[in-house]
């Protein structure tokens, strides 16, 4: 019996248990978002930086949030989704972070849902909980997907005979 298939199994659930946390994390934030985009806006605007990139993120971010969602959903493109829940989520990080390091004076938080209630030193570490799962997810993504290519040179036929078998077969 091949022994790698417990740990197959175990990575797949794995990963299917991220994409389920990341898509509670991200919908509720973009249905938020959207649903009450004043307060979105006001929130943006009270944060430490200039009006124009307030412009910029009011809007590329629910384009960003709404796409990582998308891209989670649709197994083609999770590696997609994957590396934009990693990218926002470190960019949040690092904002929160640099805010807790005393950066600057004022800390508003522009953050809807579940999220405003938490101190900054909490939404660090909510942040990077979910940096990590997105990591995590990227990692077992890739390790699913080179598990599929290398399934029969682990069972003892070498990768290049394989391809020998094949293009053998394939002529016929």
């Amino acid at each position: 019996m091949n022994s790698r298939l417990p740990q197959r199994k175990r990575r797949s659930v794995a990963f299917k248990i991220i994409m389920l946390l990341l898509l509670i994390l991200w919908i509720p934030i973009v249905i938020d978002k959207l649903t009450d985009f004043d307060s979105f806006k006001s929130g943006i605007f009270n944060q430490p930086f200039s009006d124009s990139l307030g412009n910029v993120l009011i809007y590329t971010l629910p384009v960003l949030e709404s796409a990582t969602i998308i891209s989670l959903i649709y197994e083609g493109w999770r590696k997609v989704g994957l590396i934009l829940s990693t990218m926002l989520m470190a960019a949040f990080t690092g904002y929160v972070g640099i805010a807790l390091l005393g950066a600057w004076e004022k800390l508003p938080c522009g953050c809807g849902s579940v999220i405003s209630g938490m101190s900054w030193k909490q939404h660090f570490f909510f942040n990077l909980f979910y940096l990590i799962l997105s990591l995590s997810g990227l990692y077992l993504w890739q390790k699913l997907r080179s598990g599929d290519a290398g399934s029969e040179a682990a069972e003892g036929v070498s990768a290049k005979r394989h391809i020998k078998q094949y293009s053998l077969t394939s002529k016929l």
